[in-house]
């Protein structure tokens, strides 16, 4: 039993000096309404990730995320959990650019709703990294190629197949820390 806790002890503390294990994430508050509704709606988001560098150019990780909006008396709740896999193809200095590959679940629920709702889908999204320092790096990913099956889990609805490509609407930021 002791060699094998000296095994692991001896892994974690290579993979930590290496710097391949990085951890992410972010968080959104906004509140607005729309034109047409007299009411205002908050929507909310915490998305943490975590990341494993397999060399210079692959990594592998996994996003997850809750959230949801409130409404007066009706809210909202939603988690989603995606594993990927991320390529870097450019590498000049601090800059890189990748490409990442995510198979991703959501649950989606209305607090009045009998039922709710979940999808599963698989995207590809392209993305930038700047590093500020060896530990700090900010990401920013972009738009999307996208297939989902939306299954409302309703006695009368049935699920919904999408295939799309999204190019000025997903735009996301995170602060990225490698240990």
């Amino acid at each position: 039993m002791k060699k094998f806790l000296f095994v692991v002890a001896a892994l974690a503390t290579s993979m930590a000096a290496s710097a391949q294990l990085w951890v992410s994430g972010g968080l959104s508050l906004t509140n607005g309404s729309n034109w047409n509704v007299e009411k205002s709606r908050t929507n909310w988001g915490i998305n943490p990730s975590i990341g494993y560098a397999l060399d210079d150019a692959l990594e592998v990780g996994l996003d997850f995320g809750i959230g949801g909006w409130i409404q007066d008396e009706d809210s909202n709740f939603k988690f989603n959990v995606a594993p990927f896999v991320r390529y870097t193809f450019l590498s000049e200095g601090d800059f890189s650019m990748f490409v990442q590959g995510a198979v991703k679940y959501t649950y989606d629920k209305d607090k009045n709703a009998d039922k709710a709702d979940w999808t599963f889908g698989v995207n590809v999204r392209p993305g930038v990294k700047y590093a500020f320092t060896d530990n700090f790096a900010m990401v920013a990913k972009f738009g999307s190629l996208y297939f989902s099956h939306d299954h409302p889990d309703g006695p009368s609805r049935g699920s919904q197949n999408s295939f799309g490509l999204n190019i000025d609407t997903d735009l996301e930021f995170s602060l990225v820390y490698s240990f």
